[in-house]
């Protein structure tokens, strides 16, 4: 009872949360990336681009294909549901936005190559919808939202720029699914034949290794200091850290047994990363003390400094020579690496924004 009664006191005292609306925002853009990707190779068939709406169930089914359909949906539909509780009928709007959603995008996947336009698609995502929005029922009473309030006053820096970080945060675990990439690496030598490039330095294998641990260990950094700000108290980072890249990595071994044969099991470390890592370790050692602001700015320049190893990457990327470390089906595989890959890209750019924000405006520790 004193517990309860304590987190109620704390609750109260603290501002409502945004996390609800920002998860809505990340699980658009996954739904959109997901459903969307590789966004080119756009035709029109001739089909009546209605026809595919009354086609007899099941037209088009794989158990495989309605399991995603049905939980891609579903945080959207929690995450709205919660955001829309204020409203007589959010519930209800949370669901018909699932659905409109799933209706849009079947409609515009027709025009995609090697996709296919399904109306058991669209029932399967309401269904997800609809599921979610019975989880935020039953989650969002108001116990789970004090223990939520709490839990945040407790870890969290105060402010809604933080809770978007928190956000963005976890989708940067998306960035780590696909076991045919390093661990927290940027770049990746391609196991497919050797391909042609010049080098700035005499020692060409020396110069692909370098970009490659130096990526790995600006990445490491940057990923770290970005945890370390978003907590209340510098104390606590290296348990945010720790968390963090421990759940990334437990991600990368989960998905690699998953997803990868069992020789190639291991295909996603190697001897630069390794050293990359170790070597971020020590400055992360060297700089997690540093007052919030400057953390802030120098995670925002090691995310910077990743993005200039990509730019410089002299070697293209090569679906066709990692597929056979896999054991899924091509187009699936496609489509799963491909969210991995567009989420890649963007969030060091999300990150670093906010943590030049967060480097300009961070309120002090001791005015909380």
């Amino acid at each position: 009872m004193k517990q309860s009664l304590t987190i109620s006191y704390l609750a109260r005292r603290i501002t409502p949360t945004r996390v609800p609306r920002y998860i809505a925002f990340c699980s658009l853009l996954v739904i959109l990336v997901v459903s969307l990707y590789p966004f080119s190779g756009w035709r029109f068939t001739g089909e009546p681009i209605w026809a595919f709406y009354a086609y007899p169930l099941p037209y088009y089914f794989t158990f495989f294909d309605n399991t995603v359909n049905v939980l891609a949906y579903l945080p959207l539909g929690f995450s709205l549901a919660i955001s829309l509780r204020h409203l007589r009928y959010g519930s209800v709007s949370a669901a018909l936005i699932g659905l409109g959603l799933s209706a849009t995008v079947e409609f515009i996947q027709q025009f995609l190559p090697g996709r296919v336009a399904s109306n058991l698609d669209i029932l399967s995502n309401a269904f997800g919808a609809v599921l979610g929005v019975l989880l935020a029922q039953i989650l969002g009473n108001r116990y789970w939202q004090n223990r939520w309030l709490a839990a945040r006053h407790a870890w969290c820096a105060p402010g809604p720029a933080v809770e978007w970080g928190v956000t963005w945060l976890v989708l940067w675990f998306m960035t780590q699914l696909d076991p045919s990439q390093p661990f927290l690496g940027v770049v990746v030598e391609s196991p497919g034949l050797p391909q042609p490039f010049e080098s700035p330095m005499q020692n060409a294998k020396l110069f692909l290794r370098l970009l490659e641990g130096g990526g790995m260990m600006l990445h490491f950094l940057g990923v770290a200091l970005f945890v370390s700000v978003l907590v209340r108290h510098t104390w606590q980072s290296l348990k945010a850290i720790r968390f963090t890249l421990l759940t990334a990595l437990l991600l990368k071994l989960g998905f690699a047994g998953l997803l990868l044969k069992p020789a190639q099991f291991f295909a996603w470390i190697n001897i630069n990363i390794v050293v990359g890592g170790l070597l971020g370790t020590l400055a992360l050692a060297l700089l997690w003390r540093l007052n919030r602001r400057f953390r802030a700015l120098v995670g925002a320049l090691a995310l910077i400094a990743t993005l200039v190893i990509g730019w410089f990457w002299p070697l293209t990327p090569q679906l066709s020579a990692t597929l056979p470390l896999f054991r899924w089906h091509y187009g699936h595989l496609l489509h799963f690496n491909g969210l991995s890959a567009v989420i890649s890209d963007l969030w060091p750019y999300g990150a670093i924004a906010l943590l030049l924000w967060l480097a300009a405006r961070a309120p002090r520790e001791e005015s909380w």
